[in-house]
Parts: C-alpha cells; structure tokens; sequence
C-alpha cells in the first residue's frame, strides 16, 4: 500500500475504510475512503477494489411477468371474440308479399314486382315450386316477362278474406279458458279484424351485401326506372331515400265492392353478433292500396331505403 496512500498529517491517526464486495452482481471500480483523526479525509481509486451492483427485485420480475400473462391473454381473448364474431356474421335478403281484401273475389289476375338485378329475377325458386311460406297451393304462380320487365304473376279461381276476433286477456290462474273464436270470411262483431296474406321469403348470401349503394349492385324493384331523391319520415334515417314508381297489373271480379291493399318489399341485411347484434340494411317497398273498384295497370309508390343501422 506504500507509495498509494497520502501522507497524514503530523500527530494524527491513519485508518483506512474499504467498500464492502458483494459476491453477486456483475463487478465495478470503486474508490476506497482514506479517513484521518483530524477528521479530514481523502478518496482514491484502489485498483483492486471492486463492487457488486444490486440484482432486479424478485417483485419487480414477478411483476413485469404478471403483466406479460396478462397481455397474452388479452390478445388471446380478443382473438377469440373476433373469431366467434366472424362465424356469427350473416348476410340475408328477404322478400315478402302482404296482400289484404275485404270481401271475397274471384278470377284474380296479379302481376307483381320481384327483385331483379341486370333483367334477372331473384328469390322466386321457392314461389314457384310453391315451398315458400304463406303460399297457398290454390294459386297458380309464374315469373311472366312484361315489356322488358320480370314479374311475378299470382292467378287464382277465388280468394276468401279471414277474419280473425280480438285477443282475449286471460288472468293467472284461470281454471276455465275462453272459447276460441272460428275465423270467418267477412266482418262481423265477434270477427272484426282482417287478416292479410302473407308470403315470405329469405335466402342467404356468401357475401357482403351493398346496403349503401344497393342501385346497380343489388336486387331491387323496377330498376330501370328513375330513382328520385327522396323525404324521411320520423324517425330519421341513416341513408339516402329515394322514391321511385313500380308497376302493379290487379284484375278481378267481385259482387261486394273492394277495398284491396298490396304491400311487396325486398331487404338485404348484413349482420353480425358483437355483445349483440349490429346489422345494415336496405329495403325497397311498393304499396298500392285500391279503393275505388280500379283495376288494370296502377303505378304503386316505391320506397328505397339504403344505409340503414350500424356498419362494422
């Protein structure tokens, strides 16, 4: 250590402190502490002195872990509920016809609207092989070809309206049940309410569905027709409305006067389950509503409606 150490002053004490040497820790110089009696002291790097540096708290790895288990399972998580979403997704376009009157009539001739994309008829399979809901296996039912245009003609001998009687409250623990009313065939006090008929159809798509731009992409009601900006109603709509006229052919014979309602609208919806349900859809409507005995060509209103509910 001679020739390292400073010289002490005169009558004062030496003593030397080292730094304590930790055996774990990778090594680092430090300098050693020289401290006299007087009180004064001086530092001096000591070659052969080294330190250990503290090692990473056991806490400070236990939590970094914990955090890196719960991002795992996080993306895990999320992976999975993106996966069960995607298998939930659907895409649907449903038709439907509502036809309602008032007495009963006969020869009936309609020639209705269908969906149609580039003069091609859509979801008519199952009307013409009568398998489709609400088809009555009276009608006779044909796609015929009106001056360019696909139709869907219904053609029936006879068609008797149904009326059905209000609905009948029944209080809990009712031993005795209310007779129930048999529907009848014109309005009456016990049978007031009229029934439509109802035809419906749905079919799936293997892909998405425009539900914003559905002119040109998608199946719709005369579409070689103008298409006109249209006015909501309450509640407000999302997307673009436009009005449009669609021809209706009706044809029958009666010895009440009628009064004769016809509601016919294609849908597409794109759907999808998120913690619930999200969906958008399109729809166009044609609703004619005959009161005045008139029949043969009768212009119904159309009612587009594109860019409905939420997009995903």
């Amino acid at each position: 250590m001679q020739g390292l150490l400073p010289r002490p002053a005169p009558h004062t004490t030496l003593r030397i402190v080292f730094p304590v040497v930790h055996r774990v820790g990778s090594l680092s110089r430090k300098p050693y502490r020289v401290v006299y009696s007087n009180g004064t002291y001086r530092s001096r790097n000591y070659p052969g002195a080294m330190t250990l540096q503290l090692p990473i708290r056991r806490r400070t790895l236990v939590i970094l872990a914990l955090i890196l288990l719960a991002v795992i399972l996080f993306t895990w998580v999320a992976w999975e509920f993106d996966q069960t979403a995607r298998q939930s997704e659907s895409h649907n376009y449903y038709y439907s016809i509502d036809l309602s009157y008032n007495t009963t009539i006969d020869n009936v001739t309609l020639l209705l609207p269908v969906p149609e994309l580039n003069n091609t008829p859509f979801f008519i399979t199952s009307l013409l092989n009568k398998t489709a809901y609400g088809v009555s296996p009276d009608w006779n039912v044909s796609v015929v070809n009106e001056n360019g245009t696909p139709m869907l003609a219904i053609r029936a001998a006879r068609m008797v309206p149904e009326y059905h009687g209000y609905p009948i409250a029944i209080e809990p623990g009712t031993s005795v049940l209310p007779t129930t009313l048999v529907p009848g065939h014109e309005y009456s006090g016990e049978t007031p309410v009229l029934m439509p008929v109802s035809v419906a159809v749905m079919e799936t798509s293997a892909s998405n569905i425009d539900t914003r731009h559905p002119v040109g992409h998608e199946p719709l009601f005369f579409p070689g027709g103008t298409f006109t900006p249209g006015s909501c109603v309450t509640p407000a709509c999302d997307g673009l409305v436009y009005d449009h006229k669609v021809p209706v052919y009706v044809r029958y014979t009666s010895e009440r006067p009628v009064v004769l309602s016809l509601r016919v609208s294609v849908e597409g919806s794109n759907a999808i389950w998120r913690g619930g349900w999200e969906s958008n859809t399109y729809s166009d409507t044609v609703f004619i509503e005959i009161e005045d005995g008139s029949q043969g060509w009768i212009e119904g209103e159309g009612k587009l409606f594109t860019a409905e509910g939420l997009y995903y």
